[in-house]
């Protein structure tokens, strides 16, 4: 597992450091523009869920790396765990610097003593885990394909979204929908019960999506 996971720092610490640049710049104006910690946990989650994957794995698959990996004596299940381990590692490091980075900015307006609590973070975990587990699968079975699929499936639903109109609207639907799950999560009581009720649906969710990736995976051609 070790080797793997310096095989990917190999393979993508220069756009490692791509994407640092991009945070610093994104969390410059983030910072500068929201003094809300409640959607600024929401958008940091969806930066990071996002950008990983899109970044790092969709070049992975553009340059065959994947091809010199599974070359190696190891089985896919190792490649994909490892994936979920790099991946969970870097969106651990890529918060704390987020983190940081808006603490030490001189014109951030988000209070980052509000952000750093116990339920704060766990609401980041379990939000980056429900986005890991419907982008990795995709990413790690069909490679940039998957990121362009996802990406048009997204702009269809909001333009359906827009089309149809009328607030019976499935799509509109979902949309409060998701939205009411975010202000339950964001607003809910810091309890006990809560906090390890979080905790518990992001390792759920990650298992989950870990063994469908890993079903997917040792499907695909390389």
């Amino acid at each position: 597992m070790l080797k793997i996971l310096r095989l990917e720092y190999i393979f993508n610490r220069r756009q490692i450091l791509i994407v640092l640049a991009i945070f610093t710049a994104y969390f410059a104006y983030m910072g500068y523009q929201i003094n809300s910690p409640r959607v600024f946990t929401v958008i940091t989650s969806i930066m990071l869920g996002l950008s990983l994957p899109f970044t790092i794995l969709g070049r992975e698959d553009k340059f065959k790396t994947s091809s010199l990996i599974c070359s190696l004596p190891v089985r896919r299940s190792d490649v994909v765990l490892g994936k979920y381990v790099a991946s969970w590692v870097a969106v651990i490091l890529g918060l704390g610097y987020a983190l940081l980075f808006t603490a030490v900015f001189p014109f951030s307006k988000v209070a980052v003593a509000e952000v750093l609590t116990a339920k704060t973070l766990f609401v980041s975990l379990f939000l980056i885990s429900l986005i890991f587990a419907v982008i990795l699968p995709f990413t790690i079975r069909f490679g940039f394909a998957g990121i362009i699929i996802l990406l048009v499936s997204t702009q269809l639903l909001g333009i359906l979204a827009q089309v149809l109109g009328g607030t019976r609207n499935p799509l509109r639907i979902l949309f409060r929908t998701v939205e009411q799950g975010l202000r339950s999560l964001l607003y809910h009581e810091s309890t006990a019960d809560y906090l390890l009720t979080l905790l518990a649906a992001a390792v759920a969710v990650s298992a989950a999506s870990f063994f469908v990736s890993r079903t997917l995976y040792a499907r695909r051609d390389l």
